[in-house]
């Protein structure tokens, strides 16, 4: 009774199926205990209708593989399970077709019933454990068997409808195998479900870590190459740009090394990203600082960068809806204390109704609003209204 599909669960995994399998196989090799210890005593009782060795024989080859698929469920040895499976199918099958082969010729009582027909419906639904089609054909042909060996030891005066006790002996067992086919099914479907949702997991791992290494790689371009490359067209050979060059030197040797990111930023590295976005949009933009006495602020990397875009967005607002039209002039202030960091851009143009701005204009929501509310400790705030110019404001705290 091995089929020819191939048996889904073995020694390896222990997933949901194995768990659902092994227990359902601890199960059934007990019911198999049950029914040696509740058909024993007929089993021997009704020994002198056949030869004599036959019922020792028959008693072990169709109760000994419960016993092994107990065991082995118990050392999760499943490649052995389904061997005593098949054991046990084989062990009963060899019982209910030698039987009508080696009996006396003796009769039951008309009221008594053969020890064999009782359980051929528990190796069935052992083999559902492994197999989905071939437990049903078992089933019809040992239920046929069984009751053929039922009527043959009544014998032909008793009139027992041969039909009708195949039938029912049939339906009563198919619904517990067809349960444990479904109860196998589930286990294998849980097990899918979730190698699929760690594939998906592991796959968005990977693409988020893809995306923060992106994001490490252009906030450094942004923040530090670009603001040092922006501070020696200011200012060749200044101490500030000796700052920016070694702090930028150090983390591109961190993120060539792949350490897992670049040392917090301080108040003169902040400014420069802020001033390198704010020269990518116009390099006349006026910028001041206005740091507190003493101020030894630091500011993690992506806090830096996302500052340095909110700004940047501001003044692309700026330069796209009010200086064409209007000229109108626009500054930078950055104040900074000792654990906080405000930017203003304020001009004196058109202005606006913030409350009118559609909520498909990603440049203020996306790139400004959201970005910053996404930072622990951000805050930003946009004030403005029509013919009074704009004040866009961002900033964080430690």
């Amino acid at each position: 009774m091995t089929g020819t599909q191939q048996p889904a669960v073995t020694d390896a995994p222990r997933g949901a199926e194995a768990k659902l399998v092994r227990g359902a196989s601890l199960f059934v090799g007990s019911g198999g205990l049950f029914y040696a210890a509740l058909t024993a005593p007929t089993a021997f009782t009704q020994a002198h209708f056949t030869a004599a060795w036959w019922t020792p024989v028959a008693f072990l080859t169709t109760y000994l593989p419960p016993v092994l698929i107990i065991v082995a469920a118990a050392r999760w040895q499943m490649d052995l399970v389904r061997k005593a499976v098949a054991a046990f199918a084989f062990g009963y099958a060899f019982a209910a077709l030698s039987w009508p082969l080696v009996r006396t010729g003796e009769l039951l009582e008309p009221e008594a019933s053969l020890w064999l027909v009782w359980i051929p419906g528990l190796p069935a639904v052992a083999l559902c454990l492994f197999w989905r089609r071939v437990p049903f054909a078992y089933l019809a042909c040992a239920g046929i068997v069984a009751q053929v060996d039922g009527m043959l030891a009544r014998g032909p005066d008793v009139h027992n409808p041969l039909l009708p006790e195949i039938l029912f002996a049939f339906a009563y067992s198919a619904f517990p195998c067809a349960a444990c086919v479904v109860f196998v099914r589930l286990g294998r479907m849980l097990d899918q479900t979730s190698s699929s949702a760690l594939a998906t997991a592991t796959s968005a791992a990977a693409a988020e870590a893809r995306r923060f290494e992106r994001r490490r790689f252009d906030a450094l371009t942004h923040d530090g190459v670009i603001a040092t490359l922006l501070e020696a067209s200011r200012a060749p050979n200044s101490p500030i740009l000796a700052h920016y060059a070694q702090t930028t030197l150090r983390n591109l040797g961190r993120l060539r090394s792949g350490l897992p990111a670049q040392d917090d930023l301080d108040l003169e590295l902040v400014v420069a990203g802020i001033r390198a976005a704010a020269a990518e949009i116009d390099d006349s933009i006026p910028l001041r600082v206005e740091p507190a006495a003493g101020t030894e602020l630091t500011v993690p990397p992506d806090v830096a960068t996302a500052l340095a875009a909110a700004t940047g967005e501001a003044l692309r607002n700026w330069k796209k809806h009010a200086s064409p039209v209007h000229d109108a002039a626009c500054e930078v202030t950055v104040t900074a204390g000792a654990a906080d960091i405000r930017i203003d851009v304020v001009d004196d143009g058109i202005g606006f109704d913030p409350k009118a701005v559609p909520p498909d204009r990603l440049g203020l929501r996306a790139s400004i609003v959201d970005r910053i509310a996404q930072l622990p400790g951000g805050w930003s705030a946009i004030e403005s209204a029509p013919g009074r110019g704009s004040r866009v404001s961002v900033g964080w705290a430690a």
